[in-house]
């Protein structure tokens, strides 16, 4: 096939060795050979907390031919070190791959999948090989094949090994390479050689550098009948070593979308006998594909659900939004989400049939519904927040994961998705509330819209209590919740057992005791809930002095931020307001012995604000607060500012003032 001998020298030359639990460790690169290091090592210091590590990956990508047409081999490597309990989920492995595109005849074939565990048994090194049966082939789409697979006997202190080779018909399509992943990586080595036939625009991105080197190399290709194509090409090489897990991270959709990558993008096409071909793209050039594909724009077209529409009369109604929400409604009642997102969508009859499908199958179906009664609606596709961000100036279709409905409702756009429960119209999940969201239409015109000002949560407490000399509080409170924050709380009425439960859960979240609770808006559909409650709560007292925190109900209890250093952004799950206004009476003869000063503060962009203010008025004490954040997305340069923000708010927030008898 004319592969390259992996270049062991520079492999070896550029890793140092390091101590790994009193044992010395160094890079080995000879497959089915653990090391007697790697066999005993019980930890890993670079990352003591590691679950598992991966020894060494290698990615080895060589260009061939057959029947005189080029195919480009992948051949994966893998070693793994488990390391605790946790740690032997690594067992299970999955990968997909294009096998079949009736298009154009091409596809991707597994030529070979192996795995084997070695373990250490009274000081020998038992090996035991997967078998077929531990190989499982899942058809994800009619061209998409994922597999999976799973290493035996693996226990913790395993070494196991992995390896696959996939043979492609699609030469212009690279896999970007990660050199990081959820478990730290002690070695990894990416190396590929093009055909200078073949141009491609590559791109390193991350925060974490990485070895490279890039050298011509002269290139002898079968092409069949024992003819020998002989040609140069650019030898890529990319080494990484001790490199960080990327570990899921509070406040933070995608870590991934920060580690260390090569993406390779293919640019031009010149085969022998062939004319050169550009393969520059245009976000024009992805919507047209996306139309004439059958899985997306194949999926527009009938009303799935006409007879049942009419029957409802939908179309009678005055209102539009409210045919929109009563199309959405129906649907639903039809189709249930199965809890996964995608850009493609199964036939309406399938999915009518089995009564379930992804976003995107719901969201064609509800898109040729509303068209069906005259309200224009169009898809628009995006990059889910837990893929990262998607790049605008490089179009490409595998930048894409899911798509949403855009509703024309007169001069404006409202989005919805066939993924919502609790929400409504423009209150999408929060993996969607993305700033870089494209419609697919036809003409001119701007077609990037911003997503992240949906949603927006808001929250509204009015708490009117009568304070105890003996600390304790009783009173009323109104709570009204908008958008996301509603859609939550309807979502946690939804998973709770019984409405006692619910009650209880509720009672814990806002450190009070509640004696009855009147909801409203609370199942189904809504942009609103509301909530009347009755409570009760126990404030600290010592003979004539009451430890009060005059919020009673506070939504900023904790810092979210508590790392010292933060290399990764920070992310909101949507824009917000939270208010909070408390209104007590206090005992008859009892003032306050000293009012804390109003809080006002806000970052520089006005990203985040809080103002917190207590006054008192004839034996009433009056506070409120009022959270708001303004954006959804802050650099780690920020993380500084903000988590002091945070700090500064929620020490406020948390006040306690001294209500004592009057002399």
């Amino acid at each position: 096939m004319g592969h390259f001998k992996l270049n062991l020298v520079l492999a070896m030359c550029i890793l140092a060795t390091v101590t790994m639990s009193g044992q010395q460790l160094e890079p080995n690169l000879k497959w089915g050979k653990p090391t007697e290091a790697e066999l005993k090592m019980t930890s890993y210091a670079q990352d003591p907390d590691a679950q598992a590590v991966i020894l060494c990956k290698t990615t080895e990508m060589r260009y061939d031919a057959i029947d005189g047409h080029f195919r480009v081999n992948r051949v994966v490597h893998c070693r793994i070190k488990v390391l605790t309990e946790e740690g032997k989920d690594w067992a299970n492995g999955s990968f997909s791959y294009e096998y079949n595109d009736r298009r154009t005849g091409q596809c991707e074939e597994l030529m070979k999948l192996k795995a084997t565990s070695y373990n250490l048994v009274n000081g020998q090194v038992v090996k035991t090989k997967m078998t077929n049966d531990m190989i499982t082939h899942e058809d994800i789409t009619k061209r998409q094949r994922l597999t999976k697979f799973t290493v035996p006997q693996v226990t913790v202190g395993t070494v196991l090994e992995y390896e696959y080779e996939i043979v492609s018909d699609f030469i212009g399509n690279i896999e970007t390479w990660n050199a990081q992943a959820k478990i730290p990586v002690y070695y990894t080595m990416y190396d590929i050689v093009i055909p200078e036939y073949l141009k491609f625009n590559v791109d390193e991105t991350g925060m974490y550098p990485i070895e490279h080197k890039v050298e011509t190399a002269n290139l002898s290709i079968a092409v069949g009948s024992g003819q020998i194509l002989h040609c140069s090409g650019q030898h890529y090489m990319f080494i990484g070593h001790e490199m960080p897990a990327l570990r899921p991270t509070k406040m933070l959709y995608a870590p991934s979308a920060y580690g260390q990558r090569v993406t390779m993008e293919l640019s031009a096409l010149e085969l022998p006998g062939s004319n050169y071909k550009s393969y520059s793209n245009s976000w024009e050039d992805i919507d047209r594909r996306l139309m004439d594909d059958e899985y997306f724009g194949g999926r527009l077209g009938k009303n799935p659900l006409k007879a049942e529409m009419q029957a409802a009369g939908i179309s009678d109604l005055a209102n539009p939004e409210d045919r929109v929400m009563a199309t959405f409604r129906l649907l639903k009642e039809h189709v249930k989400w199965n809890r996964s997102y995608g850009l493609y969508a199964a036939s309406a009859s399938k999915v009518l049939k089995e009564r379930t499908g992804n976003n995107a199958s719901i969201n064609f179906m509800l898109i040729n519904m509303l068209n069906d009664i005259g309200i224009e609606a169009v898809p628009v596709v995006l990059r889910a927040r837990d893929r990262g961000f998607l790049t605008v100036t490089r179009a490409s279709r595998e930048q894409l994961s899911t798509m949403v409905v855009a509703i024309k409702l007169g001069d404006n756009m409202a989005y919805l998705d066939g993924s919502v429960e609790d929400g409504y119209l423009n209150v999408l999940p929060e993996q969607l509330l993305v700033d870089r969201a494209r419609l697919v239409t036809k003409g001119k015109g701007e077609k990037w819209v911003n997503l992240t000002g949906l949603s927006a949560a808001k929250s509204q407490y009015l708490i009117t209590a009568q304070l105890q000399p003996d600390g304790s509080l009783e009173g009323d409170v109104q709570s009204r919740l908008t958008g996301s924050d509603a859609a939550d709380e309807r979502n946690s009425f939804r998973m709770a057992n019984d409405s006692a439960t619910y009650i209880a859960n509720l009672a814990q979240k806002i450190g009070c005791e509640i004696a009855s609770c009147e909801l409203s808006n609370h199942k189904g559909l809504g942009r609103n809930m509301g909530c009347t409650m009755h409570i009760s709560r126990q404030f600290s007292s010592a003979g004539d002095m009451i430890y009060l925190e005059p919020l009673i109900i506070n939504t900023l209890s904790e810092n979210p931020l508590t790392d010292e250093k933060r290399l990764l952004p920070v992310e909101f799950p949507s824009l917000s307001n939270d208010n909070v206004t408390s209104q007590i009476t206090l005992p008859d003869g009892y003032v306050v012995e000293e009012l804390p000063p109003a809080l006002k503060i806000k970052t520089e962009d006005g990203g985040l604000s809080c103002t917190i203010v207590t006054t008192e008025n004839n034996g009433v004490l009056l506070t409120n607060m009022q959270f708001v954040v303004n954006k959804i997305f802050f650099n780690p340069s920020e993380y500084d500012t903000i988590k002091g923000f945070f700090a500064e708010a929620i020490k406020r927030a948390n006040d306690v003032i001294v209500i004592k008898k009057a002399q």
